[in-house]
């Protein structure tokens, strides 16, 4: 159920494709998502934190989460979660 759950979440993003986030947008979430202990490990740790000042990848994903939907449910939290250090781990092992 959860995978199917997941892949409805996914066929979303791609329906509702908007324009890219712009910094302004990056940064707020940035700040909002400091509320979260999952997203403050991260950005302790200096390689991750790097990657999201300045990886256009990761601050991509930043960009295009929902915080309001992130505050309402804990499903599209775990599941951005994921994502977010999905696309770390792939700009970690490139880069």
């Amino acid at each position: 159920m959860e995978l199917f759950l997941e892949i409805l979440g996914l066929a979303g993003d791609l329906i509702f494709w908007r324009d890219p986030p712009d910094g302004k947008r990056i940064e707020a979430n940035i700040a909002a998502l400091m509320a979260y202990s999952w997203f403050v490990e991260l950005i302790e740790k200096p390689q991750y934190n790097k990657l999201i000042q300045e990886n256009s990848s990761v601050r991509y994903v930043i960009g295009k989460m929902n915080i309001k939907k992130l505050k309402k449910s804990p499903m599209y939290e775990e599941r951005k979660e994921r994502k977010l250090k999905k696309v770390i781990q792939k700009q970690l092992v490139a880069g």
